[in-house]
């Protein structure tokens, strides 16, 4: 074998298991995690996308702290709600019509 084909050969990782477990450089700098970038791939509808701009342009937000404040309330009030409740109101979000809403909301009473 040459040199060249040497180099097309993928190096097997040598060391100990407890190296692989290891935190990376990174986050032994004291970086606070919660706050680091993480890599997102969203799969959203058209309409979806077109609502998401336009709170960006009412909120002056970062794109991705929306997302952050939509999960943290989908998954809170699905904690909250339980499952039977929690489907109602996402039935009654997904007719798309503010006034329903408010008043299925005043209904709910938790």
């Amino acid at each position: 074998m040459s040199r060249k084909d040497d180099a097309k050969i993928p190096k097997l990782f040598s060391g100990s298991i407890d190296e692989l477990k290891k935190p990376g450089k990174r986050a032994e700098k004291g970086k606070d995690l919660k706050r680091e970038k993480m890599q997102k791939t969203l799969y959203i509808t058209l309409d979806t996308n077109r609502k998401l701009i336009e709170l960006y342009a009412e909120e002056g937000r970062r794109q991705s702290r929306i997302i952050e404040d939509a999960v943290n309330l989908y998954y809170y009030l699905r904690m909250a709600l339980g499952e039977r409740k929690f489907g109602e109101l996402v039935e009654a979000v997904r007719r798309e019509d503010p006034e329903f809403l408010r008043e299925y909301l005043r209904k709910l009473k938790v």
